[in-house]
């Protein structure tokens, strides 16, 4: 298998993995999936660099009251190019949620961008990330 061939692999699982966690609303398995060194952006949010942000991030998602489950979570990405060390993709995210409350659901959909750090294991980790509501 080639180097190339390895990494979109492991890319993959990364993705695979990404969405499982969402969807179960697993907030230490997604904080697993972010580098430590990481730059988050959300959308109407503050920036969070590095593990002290993004763990205190995660941590106050993980306290909050829960009001809303994931009904489906996806991973859309157009464009996966592998650059050495780092990879850039980019793509949407697709979702639904209910609240639990009434029972009432719905879809969201966002543009997302992210570099991607290689891991020494040779796993790979989002490095920077970008992700803004789309329309439809």
């Amino acid at each position: 298998m080639t180097a190339t061939n390895r990494d979109r692999k492991a890319i993959d699982e990364l993705h695979r993995r990404d969405m499982r966690a969402a969807a179960a609303g697993d907030f230490d398995a997604l904080r697993a999936l972010i580098d430590d060194e990481a730059v988050m952006l959300p959308p109407g949010g503050r920036m969070q660099r590095g593990a002290a942000q993004i763990n205190a991030s995660f941590a106050k998602m993980k306290q909050a009251p829960r009001t809303h489950e994931v009904v489906e979570y996806k991973l859309e990405f157009e464009e996966v190019e592998v650059l050495g060390d780092m990879a850039v993709e980019w793509g949407a995210i697709h979702g639904t949620t209910r609240e639990i409350a009434t029972g009432q659901t719905a879809r969201s959909s966002y543009h997302v961008m992210r570099v991607l750090r290689r891991q020494s294991d040779g796993g790979w980790k989002v490095y920077r990330s970008i992700w803004a509501p789309a329309d439809g």
